[in-house]
């Protein structure tokens, strides 16, 4: 979305003379190097293994208990 959000304002901010465009790409492009910067979005596996055919798996969510 971030990224979106750039490249837009480039097209019509810097590309397009639009001053509000300009500075939505300038916002955007830095929450998407910070983003980045801070390493959000990297997910990290936890558990893996192979299924053999015919075997389920069940995730479910508990809360600890206190």
């Amino acid at each position: 979305m971030l990224r979106r959000l750039a490249r837009a304002g480039f097209r019509r901010g810097l590309l397009g003379g639009s001053r509000g465009w300009t500075y939505v790409m300038a916002v955007a492009g830095a929450l998407h190097v910070a983003k980045r910067v801070m390493g959000k979005g990297e997910e990290k596996v936890v558990y893996r293994e192979e299924l053999a055919p015919g075997e389920t798996l069940v995730i479910s969510h508990a809360k600890l208990a206190e």
